[in-house]
C-alpha cells in the first residue's frame, strides 16, 4: 500500500549570481544579513532569526539572483520599497517539499508497530489525536490517514481520530486544505490506492488531471497557520509527525521546539521525525523506539531545577 521512496529535489542554492557583481566579504555579508534578518523581524513581523544561516543565506541570494540584487544591503532597500517583497521571499525560504509517503519503511513501521500501541493504549471512549507540524502540502497528514483507513477502516477513523495540521507558510497551508493534488505529485501512489482515495477535480491543470483527497478523511483534519517558535503547542498529542522541518532550525532552536514537543505528548505518545533528524540533546525527554526510523517516544519528566 505504500509508494516506493523517491529522491527529493534540491533546494539549497550555492551559486552566485551571474553578469554581476559578486558578494561582498563574508563579515560584512553576514552583518548586513542579520540587519536585513532584523528588519523583517521588527517591521514584518517575520521572524527568521531560529533558523540556520547557511539555509538562509542560500535561500536569500536565490531570491535575490531572480530579482538581479546581488547585495543583502540593496535587498533591504527593495523590501523597505516593496512592501509585498517579502511574501515572495517567504515563498523562497520556507520550502514546502514532501510527499506521500517519503520514506516508505519509516511508514511501515508506524503502520505495523507505533499505531498499534498507540490505539491499545487508549480508551475506546477516547480520541487520538494527531499533530502533523510543519505539513506543507498536506501529503504527510493524508498519508497517515491512508494508513489508518487501510488498517482500520474508515468508520474507524471518523469516531477516533482527530487530526491537527500546521504550517508557518499560508500558501501551503491553503493548497493542503483544499487537498488537491496534480498527477506529479502522485506519482508512486499504487494505482488501487489513487483510485480509492483520490478523484478527479475535473479542472484542467499543467499536470492534468487535478485530484482531490477524499472529503470523508479530510474533514477530520484541523489546519492551522502556526510558528513553532512563537505559537503555543496543540495539547494533549498522541503522535506528532514533525518531519524534516528542524534541521533548518538552529540547535537552540531545535532544544527549545523538542522540549516544547514533550509537554504536550500525552506520557503514551509518539514524536515522528525525518530521516535526516534525531534526538540528540534531549534524551531526557525522548527515547529512541526506533532510531532509523526516527521515532520516538515521549521520556521521563525534565528536571527543572537544573
Amino acid at each position: 500500500m505504500f509508494v516506493p521512496n523517491h529522491s527529493e529535489n534540491s533546494y539549497l542554492y550555492d551559486t552566485e549570481p551571474s553578469g554581476g557583481k559578486r558578494f561582498q566579504n563574508p563579515d560584512e555579508a553576514s552583518l548586513e544579513f542579520e540587519t536585513l534578518l532584523d528588519y523583517l523581524k521588527n517591521s514584518r513581523a517575520c521572524d527568521l532569526t531560529h533558523y540556520k544561516r547557511s539555509t538562509l543565506m542560500r535561500r536569500f541570494r536565490h531570491r535575490m539572483h531572480r530579482i538581479y540584487i546581488d547585495t543583502y544591503e540593496n535587498y533591504l532597500q527593495c523590501l523597505q520599497s516593496h512592501p509585498e517583497e517579502h511574501l515572495a521571499l517567504l515563498n523562497d525560504v520556507l520550502i514546502n517539499f514532501t510527499a506521500f509517503f517519503r520514506d516508505r519503511n519509516a511508514w511501515i513501521y508506524l503502520a505495523t508497530e507505533i499505531i498499534p500501541k498507540i490505539i491499545d493504549c487508549k480508551p475506546s471512549d477516547e480520541p487520538i489525536r494527531i499533530w502533523s507540524a510543519g505539513c506543507a502540502t498536506g501529503a504527510e497528514i493524508y498519508s497517515l490517514l491512508i494508513l489508518l483507513a487501510e488498517n482500520l477502516g474508515v468508520e474507524f477513523c471518523q469516531q477516533r481520530i482527530q487530526c491537527y495540521a500546521t504550517d508557518a507558510d499560508p500558501d501551503a497551508l491553503q493548497q493542503a486544505q483544499s487537498g488537491i493534488y496534480n498527477s506529479l505529485d502522485t506519482i508512486g501512489l499504487p494505482p488501487n490506492l489513487l483510485e480509492k482515495y483520490f478523484k478527479p477535480t475535473g479542472q484542467d491543470s499543467v499536470f492534468s488531471p487535478e485530484l482531490r483527497f477524499s472529503p470523508d478523511l479530510a474533514r477530520l483534519v484541523t489546519f492551522e497557520r502556526h510558528d513553532l517558535m512563537r505559537d503555543n503547542p496543540l495539547p494533549a498529542i498522541d503522535l506528532l509527525i514533525c518531519r524534516n522541518v528542524l534541521m533548518y532550525f538552529t540547535p537552540e532552536a531545535q532544544n527549545f521546539i523538542l522540549t516544547r514537543f514533550h509537554s504536550v505528548l500525552n506520557p503514551t505518545g509518539f514524536l515522528f521525525l525525518g530521516q535526516t533528524e534525531m534526538v540528540l540533546h534531549q534524551r531526557q525527554l525522548f527515547r529512541s523506539v526506533s532510531l532509523k526510523q526516527k521515532i520516538y517516544a515521549r521520556g521521563l519528566e525534565p528536571d527543572l531545577e537544573r
